[in-house]
């Protein structure tokens, strides 16, 4: 397997500990997951390198995994800059699956969950003039300083 991407790799994690995070704290997010299976897993990543993160709900709580057994749902970009584009939020996750930059393996109508939280979640992690041009305005239901205080220091990954 090829070297992850460095950049790739921080952006999965702070994404998916954001999610994390907010589908407690944000009832749109809350909302979409609640409506998934338990034990239900998300997995993110880009083609050449593999999963470099995994998304779990178990139990109503939603953790972030390094491994997992299997994964009902797939997203993986086609390049490390078709993923970059999207984490570094210079295009939409919808935009991206238009211009077939990623692959979603599973259930599509699940996905569409995943993509409105993960559109969300990059609402609170990114100022406002860097998603204005895709994303449509919210009102945010918990801080941001308090997200990234939460995602930095929080355990948030499976329990043993």
């Amino acid at each position: 397997m090829a070297k992850k991407d460095f950049l790739c790799n921080v952006i999965f994690k702070v994404l998916a500990r954001g999610v994390a995070v907010l589908s407690e704290k944000d009832s749109v997010i809350k909302a979409e997951f609640d409506a998934l299976p338990d034990n239900f897993c998300v997995t993110l990543g880009i083609e050449p390198y593999g999963n470099y993160i995994y998304i779990v709900k178990r139990e109503n709580k939603v953790y972030v995994s390094k491994t997992f057994d299997k994964a009902d749902l797939t997203v993986a970009f086609k390049t490390a800059k078709g993923a970059k584009r999207v984490m570094l939020a210079r295009s939409s996750i919808a935009e991206s699956y238009c211009r077939h930059d990623l692959l979603v393996k599973g259930d599509i109508s699940l996905a569409m969950g995943l993509v409105r939280a993960i559109n969300r979640a990059e609402k609170y992690l990114f100022p406002h003039f860097m998603t204005k041009r895709f994303l449509p305005k919210i009102k945010k239901e918990y801080s941001s300083i308090k997200l990234y205080l939460k995602i930095f220091f929080s355990r948030l990954g499976l329990p043993k």
